[in-house]
């Protein structure tokens, strides 16, 4: 059996990568590897890799879901290589430099979870050592205190209980027809966006007519549903055949499913740039590794084959989960009836933006979520942006994300070329008008490509962004248009339209070229092959 070590290892986000090398060099047997947990010797498989000619090899091991889509559990995770029913002890290389692989990035203020690699002082045998804090609880002042936490506790506890026996009971009495389709979310009170291209076209198909469409909705993540709603919710979410939602839905992560129930995801942004989910434990604001949200679904859509690695990551589900059929609310983009009537709308509820150089200016939020969101406007000089406006007989529409909690501060006598649009839910209207976008690390850079229209990209805090978010792919190569790092410099890339648009094409032709995006058509396949199951993704 050929020895096998490990040279180094490093971690691509969430991921471990594993490289090694084989001895003797110049075989091609796959390199069959597993970790083994030392306490309860359960043992889960790696993705093989074959050796190259030199005998090197590199193995990527998605650690966040090694175990059922949980991660390795605390523990010591000794690492083998298999041949046949043989099974051998995987080595550190000679070089290997244990002070510098560790995964200092997978901290936060509230979870952690440490991932080391060691060596069996013994044999030299590779082992990955696991550890994992969870939320302190906090310790009450008083009795009187301590007391209040009990009785809030046990009241969240059987308000949970009784959300499971309402959703248990009416799960057995109320059998699936495989017509009940439930349309939700937890943080928008109506149908909108993905939701509502997906049910307007199900209708204009008749499809309404031989399918129940129920719907079931929350203004905010952070709002309370009354105990009376969650339970009409549970009872909705019991008898329906397909689940459609539409951001981070805590109620439907709670239940147990019948097998053949559809949970489909049909996630708001139209690719993936900042990371999110489970690409962000051990960042601030990042989820519990252990948490079961999301990976109970059956699918989730993506614009483009390039983007399914990164959502499956995101999500903590296998990437044959993500299918890329196009995002249903992009295909408007591709409808001339719809941009004219659209354009002349916006003309009419602000008019002077009409024959004017239209700038949207639609930055993302800074902080962990919408508890404490907000955007540094010292970083605008107002004055000077006004200045240049007149200058160019031009107007900025503020689309500032509606997380941010502080508006913007627009003084008076600049309310004929400044406009806020930050409370208008949808931002297509306004794309469909701006003459150039400008943004930072906001996802609505994959739909303004798809009018090769030019884009700045005022990013300035990059570093620190990189260092509390990051990013899918490295952002200086990723974004398709000019970086400026100071207002002052924006402002001179404006004057002079330096916006290094020639990127603007290719990136779209990747980023949602796949299946047609650029011509249409992602609704009816989100129907035909997610909904209606017709012709399997």
């Amino acid at each position: 059996m050929q020895r096998v070590f490990v040279d180094s290892i490093d971690w691509e986000r969430v991921v471990l990568i594993i490289n090694g090398h084989v001895e003797p060099a110049g075989s091609t047997a796959p390199v069959r590897l597993h970790v083994e947990d030392t306490r309860t010797g359960l043992v889960i498989q790696i993705p093989d890799a074959v050796p190259e000619t030199d005998g090197t090899f590199t193995v990527r091991f998605k650690i966040m879901q090694a175990n059922e889509l949980m991660p390795l559990d605390v523990g010591e995770w000794m690492l083998f290589a298999e041949d046949g029913l043989m099974r051998e002890p995987v080595a550190m290389g000679a070089d290997f430099a244990l002070d510098v692989v560790g995964y200092p990035g997978m901290f936060s203020s509230v979870y952690r979870y440490w991932v080391f690699p060691a060596r069996e002082p013994m044999t030299g045998q590779f082992y990955l050592a696991v550890n994992y804090r969870g939320v302190i609880p906090p310790v009450p002042e008083t009795p009187l205190e301590a007391i209040k936490m009990a009785l809030s506790r046990h009241l969240r506890q059987w308000r949970q209980d009784a959300y499971q026996v309402v959703y248990g009971v009416v799960r057995a009495i109320v059998p699936k027809n495989g017509k009940r389709i439930l349309f939700t979310s937890d943080s928008r009170d109506h149908l909108s966006g993905n939701l509502l291209h997906i049910y307007e076209r199900m209708q204009e198909r008749g499809l309404d007519r031989e399918y129940k469409m129920m719907g079931a909705f929350k203004g905010s993540i952070a709002d309370k549903r009354g105990l009376l709603d969650k339970f009409t919710f549970a009872a909705k979410l019991a008898v329906a055949d397909v689940v459609i939602m539409d951001d981070y839905h805590p109620m439907t992560y709670k239940v147990d499913y019948d097998e053949g129930v559809r949970r489909i995801q049909v996630w708001h942004a139209s690719g993936a740039f900042k990371t999110v989910g489970y690409s962000r434990i051990g960042k601030p604001g990042g989820p519990n590794p252990f948490s079961p949200g999301h990976k109970n679904y059956t699918h989730a859509i993506v614009a483009a084959e390039h983007d399914v690695p990164f959502y499956a990551e995101a999500y903590g589900i296998p990437e044959e989960r993500v299918i890329p059929t196009g995002i249903p609310r992009l295909d408007l983009f591709f409808d001339e009836a719809y941009k004219t009537n659209t354009r002349n709308l916006v003309y009419e509820t602000v008019p002077q933006i009409r024959d004017r150089y239209v700038i949207l200016f639609a930055p993302t939020f800074r902080g962990e979520g919408p508890r404490d969101a907000y955007y540094d406007y010292d970083q605008l000089d107002l004055p000077a942006l006004y200045a240049l406006c007149e200058e160019m007989d031009a107007v900025v529409v503020f689309k500032m994300h509606p997380f941010v909690i502080e508006p913007l501060p627009i003084p008076a006598e600049y309310a004929d070329r400044f406009i806020d649009a930050t409370k208008s839910r949808e931002i297509n209207e306004f794309l469909m008008v701006a003459d150039l976008a400008i943004t930072d690390y906001s996802s609505l850079v994959f739909e303004y490509s798809i009018l090769d229209r030019p884009m700045l990209f005022f990013a300035y805090d990059l570093e620190e962004y990189i260092s509390t978010r990051d990013f899918y792919e490295p952002f200086e190569e990723f974004v398709p248009g000019r970086i400026v790092r100071t207002f002052g410099e924006m402002l001179d890339a404006i004057r002079s339209r330096d916006f290094e648009q020639e990127k603007v094409h290719a990136f779209a032709q990747t980023h949602l070229g796949h299946l047609g995006q650029l011509e249409g058509g992602s609704t009816d396949r989100v129907i035909d092959q997610l909904i209606l199951g017709r012709g399997e993704a």
